[in-house]
């Protein structure tokens, strides 16, 4: 009973993304039965995203969506654990757009890596076998899983898995320069300030703009 309520006063992204009793969303949906559904109900559904992958500011079209506070940043970013399950689902995502992690020295991520070596590993995102079916569903101009992706390389950096984040902007730049004029310049921009700013810098702030960042100082020089 104890540890019930002393986990009930963590931050519903701790919570959520326990490995050993994860807490549902406010639909009754847990991790584990998120990373099930079949890509159909990911590309369909709306307002998972938000649970998967938090951002330190607050969603304009779900305004009850988990954001990242300075206690949930800390706690992924010395905790292991957090970190693999947030890198289960990334996979899942990297899946559903048709990619595949690979990591150290080329091991693909269907294989078991320790998380001590996971830690250090260094990653590469490359288009999977069924990237030529997968990519129908988003490699097409104004798409809303050009969001997504936004979302995706933005909160894997905050939380800790920068190396997942930039293998996954290069791999995003690569098809970028097949298919170009397939992404808006606005998409292109808002992924790069994803990948790129300083973490207190939401993709959307505008350069110049003084108010960028403010309350985010615990997101200065990370």
């Amino acid at each position: 009973m104890t540890t019930t309520t002393t986990n009930t006063t963590l931050p519903f992204p701790v919570r959520f993304y326990s490995p050993t009793s994860p807490a549902p969303d406010s639909s009754g949906r847990t991790l584990p039965s998120i990373l099930t559904w079949p890509d159909s109900t990911l590309e369909y559904s709306h307002d998972y995203i938000q649970n998967l992958f938090p951002l330190p500011e607050r969603s304009p079209i779900n305004p009850s969506a988990p954001i990242i506070a300075e206690q949930t940043f800390r706690t992924f970013r010395s905790t292991p654990h957090l970190q693999t399950q947030l890198r289960r689902s990334l996979k899942r995502m990297l899946a559903f757009y048709g990619f595949r992690l690979l990591v150290d020295d080329g091991e693909d991520d269907n294989k078991k890596v320790e998380e001590k070596d996971e830690e250090k590993a260094t990653c590469q995102v490359l288009p999977a076998d069924n990237f030529p079916a997968a990519s129908e569903h988003w490699v097409t101009r104004f798409n809303h899983n050009h969001l997504r992706i936004t979302r995706i390389i933005r909160s894997c950096r905050v939380l800790g898995l920068e190396d997942e984040a930039l293998a996954f902007y290069g791999a995003l730049m690569a098809i970028a320069g097949e298919r170009r004029g397939v992404f808006s310049r606005k998409t292109l921009m808002f992924w790069r300030r994803a990948a790129e700013r300083p973490l207190h810098l939401a993709p959307e702030d505008e350069d110049g703009d003084e108010d960028a960042g403010r309350g985010l100082d615990w997101l200065v020089d990370v």
